[in-house]
């Protein structure tokens, strides 16, 4: 009896309908239930997530708070793809588009010495790069204009492909012909000049257009020892010339001559040159002196902080 009063208690509360009021009443508590639970969920979800704390706290809120509308099979489905849409967004994250030459005034502009074709070349891998890959990599290091850019295409005087070492012959007698052509027309300029100050310069450009065949790499080991005597005579006809002393110091460090290099370097300070603009020649003859505790007087400076591509030899030293 006891039972049939309590079923029909149930059943009448059941059937009984509810108002408005009790119904949004009820709403809100689930609402700040979850928002509650979710809030607490979210603290212990594992690392890589932490940073999508915010999506994943209205997701759980949503889902559980919908729980009792969309049904359970549907929760689950919707679970499912949250966690693989936050997965994703782990492993696919947002780029932004920046525009470099917006911000080209910020970094200061470094160019490569021998670029992409000393890249190509170089290396045990040479024997697989295709011959046109080759003749295009020479070409590039030849209008590099940089330091020993002959010298590395003379090694392809031996490659295996005709048309390479044909290239690379052509690149060589290209180079040395200019350089010949430019001192014969400057040795004419010399001849005819009267003016001390323009036979000076010219002597100059003499001496400067020798220097170019040991600083590419035109002249050999055997040959460098004549290019340098001819441009130390030629310099000896130089008065009163800061630039001519920067290079008589470039050709006495060459030579390992160092008091005579660092005595030719001060000197063209003396006739105006900056002193920032030898520091780095003054600091290669202190370390081949093995004078290393001087060496981070001269490269411990603004000048080379600036400079990317010294800035990493300024720190070494700086902190020794």
């Amino acid at each position: 009896m006891l039972d049939n009063i309590a079923f029909s208690s149930i059943s009448s509360y059941l059937l009984e309908q509810n108002s408005p009021h009790t119904l949004l009443y009820f709403v809100l508590f689930e609402v700040l239930f979850w928002v509650v639970v979710s809030f607490l969920l979210v603290q212990f979800m594992p690392k890589r997530f932490k940073r999508y704390k915010k999506e994943v706290f209205v997701f759980f809120v949503v889902i559980n708070v919908g729980l009792l509308y969309i049904g359970i099979l549907l929760t689950l489905v919707m679970m499912m793809f949250g966690l693989s849409w936050a997965t994703s967004r782990e492993s696919q994250p947002d780029y932004e588009m920046v525009f470099f030459e917006d911000h080209l005034s910020e970094f200061p502009l470094v160019n490569s010495k021998f670029q992409e074709g000393i890249l190509t070349i170089e290396g045990e891998h040479t024997k697989a790069i295709s011959t046109d890959e080759k003749i295009k990599s020479l070409r590039i290091l030849y209008d590099s204009n940089a330091q020993g850019n002959i010298g590395k295409i003379k090694k392809f005087l031996a490659d295996s492909s005709d048309e390479t070492r044909l290239y690379a012959f052509a690149l060589i007698s290209s180079f040395e012909k200019k350089l010949n052509s430019q001192i014969k027309e400057i040795q004419e300029k010399i001849e005819n000049s009267s003016d001390e100050k323009e036979k000076n310069q010219h002597l100059y450009e003499l001496a400067l257009t020798y220097w170019q065949f040991i600083y590419h790499g035109v002249a050999s080991d055997k040959l460098s020892g004549f290019y340098t005597k001819k441009i130390e005579d030629t310099l000896t006809h130089i008065t009163n010339h800061a630039r001519a002393y920067i290079l008589l110091g470039k050709i006495h460090l060459f030579n390992k001559n160092y008091q005579e290099s660092e005595e030719a370097f001060l000197k063209a300070v003396e006739l105006g040159i900056p002193k920032e603009a030898i520091s780095t020649f003054l600091a290669e003859i202190r370390f081949e002196q093995k004078r290393y505790n001087e060496v981070s007087r001269y490269i411990s400076n603004e000048h080379f902080e600036i400079d990317i591509r010294l800035k990493p030899l300024a720190k070494m030293w700086s902190s020794s």
